[in-house]
């Protein structure tokens, strides 16, 4: 097993949503999810972004990317593959699918034909349909079919994986499961480490009657939202170690498009919430917590034995999990920059590899790490 440290960063104002008040009985109308921890006897609700929501994004933003991530119109040529039977039940699925694209105003009407149909479903979804389905489509979503006792259901899935040239499972769905198909990759909360505790905020919202243009009444709500500038650590578990390389490169997809502004966690993405910056291994990010003494590192392939009996956070992660963090002092770790240009850079601790990635901003580039991989 392989255990990826990630920290979240939020940028903006988020708000990651649950049900209940804690016991707070001045809490907001909308509240933000958060766990409870016990520390010297005092009790607190550590605000958190639930695993369900990060790895219900790192699928999401994957499966786009690999989707949307070329254009071949080679697998259109599957639709000859499939007999009169199957080009039927896939056509009257497909035209049932497109038909909510139409209410989306994505296209003016079904095609007439399987191609057309299955052409213009590619042209929304994406041509990269062998490779990532998607697990929010009844028909486009992976299933184990063992499972599924309905005859002409399994026809269907049967007929359309032929359609779409997978083999049974996507690539994503191989790594993070899908329905009847255990994932192999176990996600934990990420728990609000830096600063602590926080300190939530509220805002106030209103919707405006958009004839008279006054306040519609009945309709004032409040929100608890977590501030920007708020640092999250929490833990991947690959239980399947050779797949630990496909894990890291959806964390680095993930990164990306975080940093271009297009993907958000938790609600109000499109009003400007949720903009994040996403830490993974091989990079610098400095803590100043109650909850991480002194300095950290993060060592995927050799962790060393911690003792979890003096940190806070061992009463939240296992201990398994917090080996993966390693004090780390000056002068153990070597970054190296190398540049698409072929500069070379070395640093030696956290400030001299930001004032280089500084230096270098708006270049592709490349960190190398020697030693351990640092979050100090």
């Amino acid at each position: 097993m392989k255990v990826l440290p990630v920290v979240l960063e939020t940028l903006s104002l988020t708000r990651v949503g649950a049900t209940g008040v804690y016991f707070d009985y001045s809490a907001a109308d909308l509240v933000t999810y958060k766990i409870p921890l016990q520390v010297n006897d005092e009790n607190y609700y550590i605000p958190a972004i639930s695993a369900t929501s990060f790895k219900g994004l790192l699928r999401s933003t994957y499966e786009r990317y690999l989707r949307k991530g070329r254009v071949d119109t080679k697998v259109l040529e599957n639709v000859g593959v499939l007999s009169e039977e199957e080009k039927k039940i896939v056509f009257e699925s497909l035209k049932e699918e497109l038909s909510n694209y139409i209410y989306a105003g994505l296209i003016d009407k079904v095609g007439e034909t399987l191609e057309e149909a299955f052409k213009q479903y590619l042209e929304i979804t994406g041509y990269g349909i062998d490779k990532a389905c998607y697990v929010t489509s009844d028909l486009d979503r992976c299933e184990n079919l063992a499972l599924i006792e309905d005859e002409k259901r399994r026809k269907l899935k049967e007929a359309w994986i032929k359609l779409t040239g997978r083999k049974n499972l996507c690539e994503v769905c191989r790594v993070l499961g899908t329905s009847g198909v255990r994932g192999f990759v176990k996600f934990t909360d990420l728990v609000a480490v830096d600063p602590f505790p926080v300190l939530l905020e509220r805002t106030t919202h209103v919707a405006i009657n958009r004839v008279t243009m006054t306040v519609e009444k009945g309709k004032l709500f409040t929100e608890e939202v977590i501030p920007a500038g708020v640092k999250f650590l929490g833990f991947l578990a690959v239980l399947n170690d050779p797949l630990t390389d496909k894990v890291v490169e959806m964390l680095k997809i993930l990164k990306e498009k975080a940093d271009e502004g297009g993907v958000w966690i938790g609600g109000r993405g499109t009003s400007g919430y949720g903009s994040f910056r996403l830490y993974i291994p091989g990079e610098v990010v400095e803590f100043n917590s109650v909850l991480l003494k002194g300095k950290f590192a993060l060592s995927i392939t050799e962790p060393k034995e911690v003792g979890c009996d003096k940190r806070i956070l061992c009463k939240l992660f296992p201990n398994t999990f917090m080996n993966a963090l390693n004090p780390v002092s000056e002068g153990e770790v070597v970054f190296t920059v190398i540049t698409e240009g072929g500069k070379i850079y070395e640093a030696r601790n956290g400030e001299e590899l930001k004032s280089i990635l500084d230096k270098v901003r708006g270049e592709k580039y490349e960190v190398r790490v020697k030693g351990v991989w640092s979050l100090s």
